[in-house]
């Protein structure tokens, strides 16, 4: 049963979709002709799924598709896709369930073949599903919603079938659209401006750390605060090094990213969960 309409695009695969019966995942699939759906399709019994973002997987000496199930405790080799002229950082390892998306990191084993060479890494399966992040240097995270293209209307608002739900990420979209036309208030478009319509929402909040970013001005204290306000409440990632830190505030966010992560803000508990987004 498919779930998302057929598109010509390349950011379904990693959409953090949840089938609500444990006997179904929401499967990735990619035509010949390039477009790209995801569906409802069985869980093998007693197994989880890998899903890698900007990475490969193998398995046994054979490549595997994303999605691919695997019982605890099996082996699959991960390979990183390095974009030119970046600085691969590490590998995130994120928990999918239908109760929410939990860093585990620090919980799911892998090893490196060679240290010198983290790019390639060796996962052992944990007992539930997961997605598998490479993360670049400067904030670079290939994750669905970083350019300018508004991508979520591709996303059926919410699917119930027998018991199984997935809920899209565009239904969240469609009622902040509403609140932004109400107040007459621009869609952020960068980073900078998401942050500061997620700190004005939650009645402006003192940040805890006073330190400011490089790369805004030190007299935009609206900018300064809000950019920290929002990298303490983990909405967004700042760049930090020995010599300075950065926000980056002119990084583009699509419309998609902008609703992903206001709901996010919201059952953290931000701002009201009764505010129509």
């Amino acid at each position: 049963m498919q779930v998302t309409t057929k598109t010509a695009t390349h950011y379904q695969k990693d959409l953090k979709l949840v089938s609500a019966d444990p006997h179904y995942i929401i499967d990735y699939q990619k035509d010949d002709g390039g477009t790209e759906y995801r569906y409802f399709n069985t869980r093998e019994q007693g197994k989880f799924y890998v899903n890698p973002i900007n990475a490969t997987m193998t398995a046994d000496g054979e490549e595997k598709r994303p999605y691919s199930q695997f019982a605890q405790g099996d082996k699959v080799t991960l390979t990183a896709n390095i974009p030119e002229g970046k600085q691969f950082v590490d590998w995130k390892v994120e928990k999918i369930a239908a109760e929410g998306v939990e860093d585990v990191s620090k919980e799911v084993k892998i090893d490196y073949e060679d240290p010198e060479n983290p790019e390639t890494a060796i996962l052992t399966v944990p007992d539930y599903d997961i997605f598998v992040t490479a993360e670049y240097k400067e904030g670079v995270i290939i994750d669905p919603g970083t350019s300018d293209t508004d991508y979520g209307g591709d996303i059926a608002a919410g699917v119930v079938i027998g018991g199984i739900a997935a809920v899209g990420a565009y239904e969240v979209g469609t009622g902040l659209y509403r609140i932004l036309a109400m107040d007459d208030v621009a869609m952020p478009t960068n980073r900078i401006a998401l942050a500061k319509l997620l700190w004005e929402r939650a009645g402006k909040p003192e940040p805890e750390s006073t330190a400011l970013y490089s790369d805004l001005s030190a007299e935009d204290t609206d900018a300064q605060k809000a950019a920290r306000w929002a990298v303490e409440q983990e909405l967004l990632k700042d760049d930090t090094s020995e010599d300075e830190q950065k926000f980056h505030p002119a990084f583009p966010v699509s419309k998609l990213r902008v609703c992903l992560t206001w709901e996010k803000a919201k059952q953290k508990g931000l701002f009201d969960q009764n505010t129509e987004a």
